[in-house]
C-alpha cells in the first residue's frame, strides 16, 4: 500500500470519526464525553506510523488537521456542519483552544517521531491521549476528593490517578507497538510525571504541556 492510499484511509477514518462526534451529541451525549472519547481515539493514528514509507503524507495529514482545527471556530457562524461539530466538544468548561492545542501537539510530535526519533513521540502523544481522555471521564465519573492548582481547574485526586495509569498505558503501548524495550520503573516514572504534569498546568495549556515534558523525559530516559 502506497503513502497516498494509507493517507486517504487515514482521513476516511477521520471524518467518520468526526461525523460520529455531531451525531452521538445530537443523540444526547453530553459534549464532555464526546470529546472524551475524541481525545482517547486520536491515540489511534500512532498505530500506522511503522507502516508509513515515507514521512512527507503523514506530516501533511497532521497539518492540515491543525489548521483546520484552528480555523474551524471562524467558519462555523457560516457552516451549519462546522457549528455543530463545534459544539459536539464545546461547553462552559471546555474550550475550543484545547483542541487546537491538542492538534498542534499532534502535528508537532508525528514531525519528530516520524522525522528523528518515533519511540519518545509516541510516547508522549499516547501518554496525552490516554492519560487525559480516561482521566477526566474518571474525575467527573468518579471524583470525590478535588484539590486545585494555582491558576488550573478543579481536578480529582481519583481523576489524577487515572491519568497516571492511563499514560503509563500509553507508554507500554508505544514501546509494544515500535518494539522498544523499556523497563517498568520507566513506565511507572513516565505515566506519574504526565499526571503530576497534567494537575500542575495552567489553565488550558495541559493539552501541550503533558505532551513536551513526556517527550522530554522520554527522550532523555531513551539516550
Amino acid at each position: 500500500m502506497t503513502d497516498l492510499e494509507l493517507g486517504g484511509i487515514w482521513l476516511a477514518v477521520l471524518a467518520a470519526s468526526l461525523a460520529g462526534c455531531v451525531i452521538v451529541h445530537g443523540l444526547g451525549l453530553a459534549s464532555t464525553y464526546v470529546r472524551d472519547a475524541l481525545h482517547v481515539g486520536a491515540g489511534i493514528w500512532i498505530v500506522s506510523w511503522p507502516y508509513w514509507h515515507g514521512a512527507a503524507v503523514p506530516i501533511a495529514i497532521v497539518a492540515i488537521v491543525a489548521f483546520a482545527t484552528a480555523a474551524l471556530p471562524v467558519v462555523a457562524p457560516h457552516w451549519t456542519l462546522a457549528a455543530r461539530l463545534v459544539r459536539s466538544v464545546t461547553n462552559g468548561d471546555e474550550h475550543w483552544t484545547g483542541l487546537v492545542h491538542y492538534t498542534v501537539a499532534y502535528a508537532a510530535l508525528t514531525t519528530l517521531g516520524l522525522a528523528i526519533d518515533p519511540f519518545p513521540a509516541a510516547v508522549a502523544l499516547l501518554a496525552l491521549s490516554l492519560g487525559d481522555g480516561l482521566g477526566g471521564l474518571a474525575g467527573r465519573t468518579f471524583g470525590r476528593h478535588y484539590y486545585r492548582a494555582p491558576g488550573g481547574k478543579r481536578k480529582t485526586l481519583e481523576g489524577s490517578l487515572v491519568v497516571a495509569f492511563g499514560a503509563a498505558a500509553g507508554v507500554w503501548l508505544a514501546a509494544h507497538l515500535l518494539s522498544t524495550g523499556i523497563s517498568l520503573p520507566v513506565v511507572v516514572a513516565l505515566g506519574a510525571l504526565a499526571a503530576l504534569t497534567e494537575a500542575l498546568s495552567p489553565r488550558g495549556t495541559d493539552n501541550l504541556l503533558v505532551p513536551v515534558v513526556v517527550w522530554t523525559a522520554a527522550t532523555a530516559v531513551t539516550l
